[in-house]
């Protein structure tokens, strides 16, 4: 408590003096993710606090050069705002006024490029600052451009974008060196590995691979011979392993230790890997390794044999705890998988943990933090249907969006999604598991309905102390500030600030626009200020396949900054335009049988991924709305999908497509397409 008095008189006073005129006041930076390397999300300013949060509104807002909602963690630093798009896009705004100061669009070559390529030029969840340069990640290479100019001064290519690798993440920085994590996509058919190259020129340092290799041809250690077991009988026949480290790392600058979180393995199915298979090391886990030189340190296992898609690859978090009478350097990790994790960060010991939200694929966790296993409700595969309705939902209970720490209380804030998937055997040639991510979106019963959730969980006493609800499932980042409030966007675009005590909402105000982004906090000239992207949320693959949990229609706009302080005078942007009535499909509505095939088919061969659930209902211009553009006919879609008509426009091409599955796409997107205009009439 002293601490935050501390901060926030320190705060007051700065403030108070610049209105004085007693001098320059001190400005602060936020230059890291997070605004620190332990990713706490934690601001030590407190003029914006409980009592005078009221007097929070707009200071200025601009309009930001991109397609897409813009999800990651604004950095700032000298009086400059910089954030990452999709497309490699870096966008550098004056932090005073928003003027968009330069903008960097890295070189795009898809020219044989995989799926994943095409799929990923779509994404992007932000940037990292280092040794003078905004450095992104986009086309399988990080591009480090000067902080003053925007001009590019190296680039490094960190994977293959003509195979099934993919780079969506931000990268981190520690120890002058960049980490960046090189995925799959789910795929399972490459192997997945972080590298570290030198933040000054891009060279490489290190490459830390998150699976096993052939165990045909010999491992590149006994590390990965012990990992290669875990993996069953005859595994490399069914899965590569993959293991994505495809976002959460966290650099910790007193061990010199990064954290890794890794993904699921690939496919999820279990029955299409390994019948004996393990831990299949080092999937859906946490992973240390020496910063310096990439050396393995430890793991912790959280989703064994996972077969729901319950990546850890979120957020990791460092905090020092009072555990046991002492102070314990400590990992909070909050996966997807709906348990919230202590760990010790010198062994990666299971301290303890809990879930924080409805878990239904196991019955808890032994003193061990392994999930007790038997005959869940969850194991899909061992009912005679093939089916089961899966808590929580494989998007995440808890995803990519920022984490936040109060280092005064120890609380832990997560952002929650709490909702039900379906997952059961996909048919025809999809042989892996199916997933409706959507499912209980439309049902009258309450407990299948979705919702989103603030959860303050408790990592000394491991218990949740509060929850705050809100309607819209898929809502943005956390800021905690030493001024006793959270801070969080909405997907109804509102801006929200919740007494870190109780979760009380103390104050909001509609921005205008959905958040995804965690709202980073500033000194600018003796005021603090709270800066937040706003638009659509189609940064992430998340934002375009769940347009209905992201995004409301009305909030829907192009991505947008905006800066709030005490007593601010600028008017609010606008919220969206209510679009056009969906006009009358080309064709008539097609067999339902083959529609319910193409269903499995548009996510089988990644469609959602960029044109987004319920058939193609995509919310940014840059990807066409099949719900209101679909193709004309049969033939124009085999043109499109088989012959690559639209391959330039970054549409990929599908050349081993049989014949059947182009008209049982066709018929999924046209029903879709009569669904969405016959809401459109009644609406």
């Amino acid at each position: 408590m002293i601490k935050r008095m501390i901060g926030m008189v320190a705060a007051i006073g700065l403030t108070a003096s610049a209105v004085a005129g007693a001098g320059p006041a001190q400005n602060t930076d936020w230059t890291l993710l997070g605004n620190g390397a332990e990713m706490q999300h934690h601001s030590e300013l407190g003029a914006i606090n409980r009592d005078s949060v009221g007097q929070l509104e707009l200071a200025w807002w601009t309009e930001e050069p991109s397609q897409y909602g813009l999800v990651g963690n604004p950095l700032i630093e000298d009086g400059r705002i910089f954030q990452g798009g999709p497309n490699g896009t870096v966008i550098a705004n004056d932090a005073r006024t928003g003027k968009v100061l330069w903008t960097y669009n890295a070189p795009y070559d898809l020219e044989g490029a995989s799926f994943n390529g095409y799929a990923t030029k779509h994404m992007n969840r932000g940037i990292a600052l280092a040794a003078g340069n905004v450095i992104i990640a986009a086309n399988c290479q990080l591009y480090a451009v000067d902080e003053k100019s925007g001009q590019l001064v190296w680039q490094a290519k960190t994977c293959d974008a003509h195979e099934l690798y993919s780079v969506t993440q931000a990268p981190r920085v520690g120890d002058g060196l960049v980490f960046i994590g090189n995925g799959c996509g789910d795929t399972g058919l490459v192997r997945g590995y972080v590298d570290a190259l030198d933040a000054r020129n891009g060279a490489r340092k290190w490459r830390f691979y998150t699976a096993p290799g052939d165990p045909a041809k010999p491992q590149d250690s006994a590390l990965y011979d012990k990992a290669a077991a875990t993996w069953g009988t005859k595994w490399y026949e069914k899965s590569h392993g993959c293991a994505s480290p495809w976002d959460a790392m966290t650099f910790d600058d007193k061990l010199h230790q990064l954290y890794i979180g890794t993904a699921a393995p690939g496919p999820s199915d279990p029955t299409n890997r390994a019948a004996d298979a393990g831990d299949e090391l080092y999937a859906a886990a946490i992973v240390a390794v020496d910063s310096r030189t990439g050396a393995y340190k430890w793991h912790f296992t959280q989703t064994p044999n996972d077969a729901w898609d319950f990546d850890s690859a979120m957020g990791i978090m460092i905090a020092d705890l009072p555990i046991g009478g002492t102070m314990r350097r400590t990992v909070l990790s909050a996966p997807k998988n709906g348990f919230a994790y202590v760990l010790d960060a010198h062994t990666g010991a299971f301290i303890h943990g809990s879930a924080y939200t409805t878990v239904n694929w196991t019955s808890g966790l032994d003193r061990n933090g392994r999930p007790i296993r038997g005959d869940d409700p969850a194991d899909y595969w061992k009912k005679p249907d093939h089916q089961a309705v899966v808590f929580p939902n494989g998007m995440g209970a808890h995803g990519w969006e920022a984490m936040a720490f109060d280092p005064v209380s120890h609380l832990l804030y997560i952002p929650s999604l709490h909702a039900p998937m379906l997952a059961k055997q996909a048919t025809g040639q999809f042989t892996g598991v199916y997933f409706d991510f959507t499912y209980g979106a439309d049902s009258a019963d309450p407990a299948l309905r979705p919702y989103g959730e603030v959860v303050a969980y408790d990592p000394v006493a491991n218990v949740v102390r509060w929850r705050s609800r809100d309607t819209m499932p898929m809502n943005g980042g956390l800021l905690h500030t030493a001024g006793g409030l959270v801070f969080q966007g909405m997907a109804d675009g509102r801006l929200v600030a919740f007494d870190d005590r109780t979760g009380k909402e103390l104050w909001s105000r509609q921005t205008g626009g959905a958040i995804r982004s965690a709202p980073s906090s500033v000194m600018i000239d003796g005021e603090q200020y709270i800066i937040v992207s706003t638009g659509d949320g189609t940064g992430a693959a998340s934002g375009a396949m769940m347009q209905r949990y992201d995004a409301a229609p009305q909030v829907r706009t192009p991505p947008r900054l905006l800066a709030f302080r005490l007593r601010g005078k600028h008017a609010y942007p606008p919220l969206a335009v209510a679009p056009e009535p969906v006009p009358t499909p080309p064709a008539p509505r097609q067999d339902a049988a083959l529609a319910q095939a193409g269903e499995q088919m548009f996510e089988g061969y990644g469609c959602n991924m960029c044109h987004g659930a319920d058939g193609g209902n995509s919310t940014t211009p840059a990807v066409p709305n099949l719900n209101r553009m679909p193709p004309a006919d049969i033939a124009t879609l085999g043109l499109i999908v088989q012959q690559g008509a639209l391959s330039s426009a970054g549409m990929p091409k599908f050349d081993g497509m049989p014949d059947g599955d182009v008209k049982a796409l066709y018929a999924y997107i046209i029903n879709k397409a009569w669904d969405a205009h016959d809401h459109s009439a009644k609406h």
